[in-house]
């Protein structure tokens, strides 16, 4: 199964593919070293780093953590003017980030209508924490082209429970009333545990 932070790059991809406000040439998912002129507009989605620092005192239970998942969305676009890019670039900068953070598709809460064991039924996040904006005019190159950025930090939960390879089945217990002494007969006493 992919992990939350896979998920949610995912999520971002399908919600930004075929836009009209959008009409890119290329999606990608890992950074390439050059982008030719004839793939422009391109769209780059990455996860950027993921951080997770416990969720309550360190070392205390099964490991349960807060992560930050930072997803990187990089769009470049050319042959225009440096100033009309300039002007592009904050337009679907925008777009992009209001896009994301206004579906309700993808900012969702617990979908009660779903069955418990369905991961559509749970966010994909419980919270955006960060959001950061940037732009590149790279210099070098026969056409004008910028890059308009866009990092957003996710965060969510994980956990790590142990895995234990015996299953405690049912116990039993030995018992003598209080006070007697260790001729007296036991009382039998058996609890059998429901097993997951």
């Amino acid at each position: 199964m992919p992990s939350s932070s896979t998920l949610i790059r995912e999520a971002i991809i399908e919600r930004l593919q075929g836009q009209d406000w959008l009409p890119v040439k290329a999606v990608r998912r890992q950074p390439r070293p050059q982008i030719q002129p004839n793939n422009l507009p391109a769209l780059l989605v990455i996860l950027v780093d993921e951080l997770e620092t416990p969720e309550d005192e360190a070392n205390t239970g099964p490991p349960r953590f807060i992560s930050e998942v930072t997803v990187g969305i990089s769009v470049v676009i050319g042959q225009q003017p440096p100033e009309q890019l300039d002007a592009d670039l904050d337009d679907i900068v925008d777009r992009i980030r209001s896009h994301l953070l206004t579906d309700p598709t993808f900012v969702r809460g617990v979908d009660p209508a779903k069955d418990e064991d369905d991961p559509e039924r749970y966010p994909l996040f419980e919270a955006v924490s960060k959001v950061r904006r940037g732009r590149l005019f790279p210099q070098e190159g026969e056409t004008y082209f910028a890059e308009g950025r866009l990092e957003i930090t996710f965060l969510a939960r994980t956990n790590y429970d142990p895995v234990i390879p015996d299953v405690l089945e049912h116990v039993v217990i030995t018992a003598r009333p209080a006070g007697a002494g260790p001729g007296t007969p036991p009382i039998g006493l058996t609890i059998d545990l429901p097993t997951t």
